[in-house]
């Protein structure tokens, strides 16, 4: 899936993004939205950081005191993983796309050739996505693409299971178990009724007080002895 913001600093051609995009979206067979297109970097980044989205189109000449090619090294400074798209009139600025690993560089006026881009980068990513086991994690406001591995451990709290990965939390009404049945079998565990663990990060199995500490620091609680066995089996090289 395709999520994109767009930076430029033209209203008119936001409002070209906001007319055309959904219609190739929709021509192509492109499961996509458009987060956000604005002329402010501030708001911009924002969506960015909040890792719902994963295409970045960004003007390089923009009216202000930061270009898009600043915006476009902060995102990278910042690690976060989305492609970015430049689509300017500012042929001479072509080269310093390599600078920030840019998908691709198009010159406007916008038509066909990003049309083709985003059709290209759309079978990409859904290859990337299908090889990598990325997890597409969908909350009431955004789309989060989070990978299996950086999952520690999900929690059930009233009618929300929560979902902590690297560091994050992110809310959503899914029921533990068709969480589980998106991820990995054998390495997501549920260790009592309301939380699952990844066996990956266990440090120690507390055999006594019946709990089981993560690397991370995060202690859960030891069920049935049938769940207690399952974990004792995968995790037998990691206990302390």
């Amino acid at each position: 899936m395709l999520s994109i913001a767009i930076l430029d600093d033209n209203i008119k051609v936001l409002e070209m993004y906001e007319e055309l995009i959904p219609c190739w979206f929709a021509r192509n067979g492109i499961k996509g939205r458009l987060v956000t297109a604005t002329s402010d970097c501030n708001e911009f980044l924002e969506a960015v950081r909040k890792r719902s989205v994963n295409v970045c189109i960004i003007d390089i000449n923009l009216r202000s005191e930061i270009s898009g090619l600043h915006v476009a090294k902060k995102i990278r400074q910042e690690k976060l993983n989305t492609e970015i798209i430049f689509c300017t009139g500012m042929l001479e600025y072509m080269h310093k796309a390599f600078d920030v690993n840019a998908y691709h560089y198009i010159i406007k006026p916008i038509g066909k050739n990003l049309e083709k881009c985003l059709i290209k980068l759309y079978r990409e990513i859904e290859a990337r996505q299908s090889r990598n086991n990325v997890f597409v994690l969908k909350t009431k406001s955004d789309i989060f693409y989070i990978t299996h591995d950086s999952i520690s451990h999900i929690v059930r709290q009233g009618n929300k299971s929560i979902i902590y990965s690297s560091g994050n939390m992110y809310e959503v009404y899914d029921s533990l178990d068709s969480i589980i049945a998106k991820l990995d079998a054998d390495k997501f565990i549920k260790c009592c009724r309301s939380q699952v663990i990844n066996r990956d990060y266990i440090r120690q199995i507390d055999k006594a007080n019946r709990k089981v500490v993560l690397t991370n620091g995060y202690e859960g609680k030891l069920g049935r002895l049938k769940s207690f066995r399952q974990i004792l089996k995968g995790a037998a090289d990691n206990e302390v």
